[in-house]
């Protein structure tokens, strides 16, 4: 399995920090927590020699909102993400349906789907491959796609996904059934821990989600996929100790 790191407790000035990733292990980049002249910098600070292996973005999720009529300018934004990404080789890109939502389900659901095919047909223009991760929380009232809806966009769409193990924890959805359904089509997971009620982004093992059960699907239907860890308000020295556990404890055969 392929593993990597998202930056998302090392934005701003804590990049520096990301230089102490193993070489064995890839980035993911939450591209809206910096222009692109900053990434620029960033990019070639980590990796001077210029090539960048197992690096992914993980498309804007503040400034988008594919579920609100009103932001229409969304095209525009991917189109520089997507030049951005051929750039620098980017394997995916990791796209949102939705965030906050006002509107009845099935007209946003029809919304969405509408934009995101847009959004996949400019990706391939540019040759690069989007990732279509579930999120939102039915507690939050912010579930636009339930476990049958995601599978069935996925489908309809013939696209890939990313799974949120942590939005998916939440929601109580069935790992066994959606991971194996999926099979192939899932190539990342994001990967982080909770206690079943709000999005903690916690290391895994600090919270209450079942990973043996997730790891054994993993393993038969998509092996080859790769593992995200995206934790929130961890040091580099937090997140790989953890990593180190989890490799020996799920990942290491």
């Amino acid at each position: 399995m392929k593993l990597a790191l998202s930056n998302l407790s090392f934005a701003g000035f804590e990049y520096p920090n990301l230089k102490k990733l193993p070489i064995s292990m890839g980035l993911e980049i939450f591209y809206e927590f910096g222009s692109d002249d900053y990434w620029s910098q960033v990019l070639t600070d980590l990796y001077p020699a210029g090539s960048v292996k197992g690096f992914s973005i993980h498309a804007p999720c503040i400034s988008i909102n594919l579920a609100d009529i009103k932001k229409q300018n969304y095209l525009a934004i991917y189109k520089n993400l997507f030049i951005f990404a051929q750039k620098w080789q980017a394997d995916y890109v990791v796209v949102h349906t939705n965030e906050s939502l006002s509107g009845e389900k099935y007209t946003l659901q029809n919304l969405v789907k509408k934009r995101l095919l847009k959004i996949l047909n400019l990706a391939a223009l540019y040759n690069v491959p989007i990732l279509i991760e579930n999120v939102g929380l039915y507690n939050k009232k912010t579930l636009l796609y339930d476990q049958q809806d995601f599978f069935d966009l996925i489908i309809n769409l013939n696209a890939n996904a990313l799974l949120d193990i942590g939005h998916a924890a939440v929601n109580d959805w069935s790992f066994p059934e959606l991971i194996q359904s999926l099979g192939s089509r899932l190539k990342a997971f994001h990967l982080h821990d909770n206690h079943g009620i709000i999005d903690e982004h916690l290391a895994i093992g600090q919270g209450t989600v079942d990973w043996q059960n997730i790891f054994t699907n993993i393993k038969t239907a998509a092996p080859t996929a790769v593992m995200v860890f995206e934790y929130a308000h961890v040091t580099m020295e937090q997140a790989l100790h953890n990593i180190d556990i989890v490799k020996t404890k799920w990942l290491d055969d």
